[in-house]
This record gives C-alpha cells, sequence and structure tokens, in this order.
C-alpha cells in the first residue's frame, strides 16, 4: 500500500495531466538579432517536450511513451500532455537517473526528485513546460482515481507536462 504521501503525489500527478498540442504564444523575432549570453533560449514547444520525454524514456531503457488525451481538463487541455509507461516491475532508480541524465543533457532543469516505498518522483523544468516523472506501482486495492487518472494495478511511469505560460493564459481569459 502506498503511504499517505505517495498516494498524494500519485494523485496530484494524475489530477493534474491531460493531453494536448498547447504551443506557447507565438514570439515575434526581434527587428535586431542579439548575441548576448544572457538571453533566454527559445521557449520549448509540445513536439519538442514529446521529443526529449521519448529521448530521456529510451536513454533509461524504457519503452515507447503512450501518450494520451484527457478532455475532462476542459479549456485547460491544450496546456497539459500526459504519457504512460508501463513496466514489469517497479523502475529502478539506475534507469531513472539515467532518464535524468538525458533530459539534463537537453536542457531540462531538475527542479525535485524523491523515492520512497518503491515510488520516485521526479521534477524538472525547461522555460515554460514543468515535467514531473513518477514511478513505481499503484496497487489494486489503492482507491480509484478520478476518470483520467492512473489505473488501479498500474506499474510503470506516468509523465504529466504542463505548459506554464498557457496555463497562465488560459487562467486569465477565464478569470472575470
Amino acid at each position: 500500500m502506498l503511504t499517505e504521501r505517495a498516494a498524494s503525489v500519485v494523485a496530484a500527478a494524475a489530477l493534474l495531466s491531460g493531453c494536448g498540442d498547447g504551443e506557447p504564444a507565438t514570439r515575434k523575432p526581434s527587428a535586431a538579432p542579439t548575441t548576448s549570453v544572457s538571453e533566454a533560449p527559445a521557449a520549448a514547444t509540445s513536439a519538442v517536450v514529446q521529443a526529449d520525454a521519448r529521448a530521456g524514456l529510451a536513454a533509461g531503457g524504457f519503452d515507447e511513451p503512450r501518450f494520451t488525451r484527457n478532455e475532462a481538463d476542459g479549456q485547460f487541455s491544450a496546456c497539459v500532455l500526459r504519457a504512460l509507461v508501463s513496466t514489469a516491475a517497479d523502475p529502478e532508480p539506475q534507469d531513472t537517473a539515467r532518464l535524468a541524465a538525458e533530459m539534463k543533457r537537453r536542457g531540462w532543469t531538475r527542479t525535485g526528485f524523491w523515492a520512497e516505498d518503491g515510488m520516485q518522483m521526479l521534477s524538472l523544468r525547461k522555460s515554460p513546460w514543468t515535467l514531473d516523472i513518477g514511478g513505481g506501482t499503484v496497487p489494486k486495492d489503492q482507491p480509484a482515481l478520478p476518470e483520467g487518472g492512473l489505473p488501479q494495478d498500474f506499474t510503470g511511469l506516468i509523465l504529466s507536462m504542463a505548459d506554464r505560460d498557457c496555463l497562465d493564459r488560459v487562467h486569465a481569459r477565464l478569470s472575470p
């Protein structure tokens, strides 16, 4: 059985996840190109995030992810992306470390990691995206998560990706 904290993290990841092809707003190039080293790199697109996730998973020895849509997220579904990767057993920490190393090589910054009771959670950021990768087993006796959440008795990885700029735009549009 998952600890209360592990169950909360898995539930939060599942609730925050969905799927979409949300792209950051189109940015116009500046009139005069700059060569400043302090200039921020171009924002990652949904396609880049998916390619990075695939490469990271491959580096960790994991199977190809299954990207899914969750229309229950309503207008926010264009801002979030979810993928599942089933595994035969709980993901090994060294496999997750190889995944994290590849993501770092691709420009992602690690913002958090914890492991507890067979569960792992790795959090990354690549502007404007955040990526949370949870790994482990959701036991059969774990209460079912809301529609679009993890299935019971799932073993593997769940990837929850969110374009924070897109979320801010949708939220602003929906706010009075």
